[in-house]
């Protein structure tokens, strides 16, 4: 441990990490076990196996057909994992299977493949992905039963990993060129994004909520105008979903992004409610004081200045293990 937390640049005393040095943390496992698998006993993975996957999806136009070829990739070329999409309604839900002899190492194996999955599915559109729900098959995650690290969205546990969409997103184009390190240029784009980042939370911002003008008045109609189901209906699903209402879990993706960028950022206030989509400042004031019982200004009181390691020497060490991976 002492050796892989030295190579991804993190203090042994740290208690906190970038969203870079997560990143590096992630590719010096794989390295240091030669494994994509990350020597689970579910099967080998080589180094090639995520650049192949990606330029896969490069060869397709959409977010559907891209997991579609994903999927039959996996099939394929892998004795690892399994992948499938099916269709509820107006639901898409996009699920991912390890397998092999130990069912407990599988279900790590899964979880890490599961956050890369994502990762590549927001770097292919261009955007964060409009997660409604996700699950993990790991009875110890940190964030079951509450929220997904990277998805940002309602998390609980399952017999598979899967995530639920809009299936309207299936239907997103893709954004991106061929590129000549795939596996490089998404874990950038995810770096670049991560609305936790404070060289770049606007951006983030931008990202999250890119498909509403005004988060903060974003309807049901908004988020699924091409349901077929009526308002009521569709309320009624999202609440049996995940046990809140949508106007709920609007109000929890507004108070994330508000005190990240209260506490990253010195971005004025009424600029954050603005971007928020609050016309006038003291409606933003009222909404964090009702959900959270502080201010703007006792949020941006609360920040923690965490100490962070060069980002140029992260990134440089995060771009020569990811060469290793490309083909």
């Amino acid at each position: 441990m002492d050796i892989l937390l030295s190579r991804s640049l993190v203090e042994p005393d740290a208690t906190h990490v970038t969203a870079d040095q997560h990143t590096l943390l992630m590719l010096n496992s794989i390295d240091m076990t030669g494994d994509e698998a990350h020597a689970l006993g579910a099967g080998r993975l080589n180094h090639g196996f995520a650049s192949l996957g990606l330029r896969t999806m490069l060869s397709t136009q959409t977010l559907g057909a891209a997991l579609e070829v994903l999927s039959r990739y996996f099939a394929t070329c892998s004795s690892v994992f399994r992948m499938r999409i099916d269709y509820r309604g107006d639901v898409a839900e996009v699920s991912l299977r390890a397998e092999g002899r130990d069912e407990d190492r599988c279900e790590v194996l899964e979880e890490i493949w599961f956050n890369a999955l994502y990762t590549f599915m927001c770097w292919f559109v261009g955007t964060r992905l409009p997660v409604m729900a996700a699950t993990v098959a790991r009875l110890d995650h940190p964030s079951v039963h509450r929220v997904h690290w990277a998805a940002k969205a309602p998390l609980t546990r399952g017999e598979i990993s899967s995530l639920l969409l809009p299936r309207t997103c299936l239907q997103w184009r893709r954004q991106v060129d061929d590129v000549e390190e795939p596996v490089w240029e998404a874990l950038r784009f995810w770096m670049d994004d991560d609305v936790g980042s404070a060289a770049d939370v606007q951006t983030g911002l931008r990202s999250v909520f890119n498909r509403f003008e005004a988060p903060a008045r974003a309807t049901i109609d908004d988020a699924f105008n091409d349901r077929g189901v009526s308002d009521r209906q569709m309320s009624r699903r999202i609440k049996a979903q995940y046990g809140a209402t949508f106007r709920d879990l609007r109000g929890d993706a507004l108070v994330d992004v508000a005190t990240r960028l209260l506490q990253l950022t010195d971005m004025p206030i009424d600029e954050i409610g603005a971007q928020l989509g609050y016309a006038e400042e003291r409606s933003f004031r009222r909404f964090l004081r009702n959900r959270v019982g502080q201010t703007p200004a006792q949020i941006r009181r609360a920040r923690v200045r965490a100490p962070r390691t060069s980002d140029q020497a992260v990134r440089s060490r995060i771009h020569a293990l990811t060469r290793k991976m490309e083909l």
